[in-house]
């Protein structure tokens, strides 16, 4: 153990009393060092230069009783932007309670509650500094542990009552992201809904390949790299584990959730610099995008409701309610225009007796043929719909009953070669409903005069159309 230096002796002490004060002043420093290895994890003394004349540590520092003599306080102390921290072993007040972080023996840093109180010489001079220090590191470490869960906490919070203003649909999604970004500090951000494999007629409307939403940055070709890295994943494997990558000098969490009756959404959350994100700021992000997940199933099941609602499953044509819609939705444009439109209801002739040879399953096949065939016989702004079982409905924008005729009759020439189990050419029983623009004739007039011209063309034999020239007046 080193010593303290003791205070010269007066000149005129008879030797004996030099020998009886350095025995009082050794019997006081292990006294007090006996009291302060009771409370602190050290204890140390100082010179006037800062440098340790004693210094004893438990195992929560690590040092070797001696390693640390001559060396200044300074060794022990972390440095901000190479500036060192307040210096509790030169201080010239008396501290108590300063919670400073030392560097232990293994280079790491621990929190000390550290006292201490300067030494004056006998002529009242600065002569160092006394002082001893307790490890509150698991203290302060479960403080900001319990601080990062309450931030943590309240981020879901206003994530929740975000998404919750917004009946938690898609668009409560941007302010929610928003806020998820602000409050843990990130510069750039991104979630993207990915599109699902072998999309349908029924869903060119849609548009679920696309960014949700998207922090405004500096640096554009930055976030196209990151959105690169979410779409295609560099080793081809969706991983829905959260997960951080230092990229470019850029700290990166990366997540994706599983979205039902969708494809996987995906986010992305940087800021500057690298080795500033948490493991649990990634669990946060993981369990915002769950949130954000909830609303694009949501927004995914609506639009799969309205699919439903105006489309035939089983063709992917627009189904009879659909296809009334749509026609009554642009007739207001051909009366404005002064144009005509007419509607073709076609039926298969003697379709129930391919479900009678081959089964209902090439029946289904055939109905899907069928219905290829008639969306490449028309034109892209005319329309098509299977209105049920084996009857179809053409809508020609713009067209006259000559038009309408004329496409009648190659559809009754040729008819429509499909393959089940064998090679079968179908015919057609079509019935023709033009409407005037001046009439202002109702969709369902239509729709009912058209399907009375089919059936008397199925009930001549098939194979054959039929106008209806009459008209229901305005």
């Amino acid at each position: 153990m080193n010593t303290m230096p003791s205070s010269p002796a007066s000149e005129s002490s008879p030797p004996g009393q030099d020998g009886k004060l350095m025995d009082a002043l050794l019997a006081s420093r292990r006294r007090w060092k006996s009291l302060t290895q009771l409370v602190a994890d050290f204890i140390f003394e100082t010179d006037t230069e800062g440098r340790f004349t004693f210094f004893e540590a438990g195992p929560a520092l690590g040092w070797n009783d001696q390693e640390l003599i001559g060396e200044e306080g300074t060794r022990l102390l972390p440095c901000v932007n190479s500036t060192p921290a307040p210096n509790p072993f030169k201080t010239r007040n008396v501290i108590r309670s300063r919670r400073c972080w030392i560097k232990r023996a293994d280079s790491s840093f621990g929190c000390m509650l550290v006292y201490a109180t300067p030494l004056l010489s006998p002529d009242g001079h600065h002569a160092g500094v006394r002082g001893l220090g307790i490890d509150v590191s698991d203290e302060v470490g479960s403080n900001a542990d319990l601080a990062v869960a309450r931030l943590h906490s309240e981020i879901v919070r206003r994530i929740t009552a975000t998404m919750r203003s917004r009946a938690l649909s898609r668009l409560g999604i941007p302010p929610a992201f928003d806020e998820l970004a602000a409050m843990l500090g990130a510069v750039g951000g991104i979630l993207i809904s990915e599109s699902p494999e072998g999309k349908t007629e029924s869903d060119e409307d849609d548009s679920d390949d696309e960014i949700v939403h998207r922090l405004q940055t500096s640096t554009p070709s930055f976030d196209t790299m990151v959105e690169e890295m979410l779409r295609h994943p560099a080793d081809g494997n969706l991983s829905f584990e959260p997960e951080i990558r230092q990229i470019e000098g850029h700290d990166v969490i990366l997540c994706r959730s599983r979205v039902r009756y969708n494809a996987p959404a995906a986010m992305a959350l940087w800021r500057n610099n690298v080795g500033v994100w948490s493991q649990d700021d990634a669990n946060l992000a993981d369990a915002a995008l769950a949130t954000f997940a909830s609303a694009l199933e949501m927004s995914a099941l609506n639009r799969a409701l309205a699919r439903n609602a105006r489309f035939d499953p089983l063709t992917g044509m627009l189904n009879r309610n659909g296809l009334l819609t749509e026609i009554s939705r642009r007739l207001p444009r051909l009366d404005r225009e002064r144009l005509s439109g007419t509607l073709l209801i076609i039926g298969l002739d003697r379709f129930s007796d391919i479900n009678a040879r081959f089964g209902f399953e090439a029946g289904d096949s055939a109905l899907q043929q069928v219905a290829s065939y008639l969306r490449d016989a028309i034109r892209p702004t005319d329309l098509a719909g299977r209105l049920g079982g084996d009857i179809f409905g053409l809508w020609l924008d713009g067209a006259d009953h000559f038009v309408a005729a004329e496409r009648a009759e190659a559809f009754c020439q040729h008819g429509a070669a499909i393959f089940v189990a064998e090679p079968i050419t179908l015919t057609f029983s079509v019935g023709l409903a033009a409407r005037n623009w001046e009439t202002g004739e109702s969709v369902e007039s239509l729709i009912d005069r058209a399907s009375f011209a089919m059936r008397s063309v199925k009930l001549a034999g098939g194979a054959r159309w039929h106008t209806s020239l009459e008209e229901s007046s305005p």
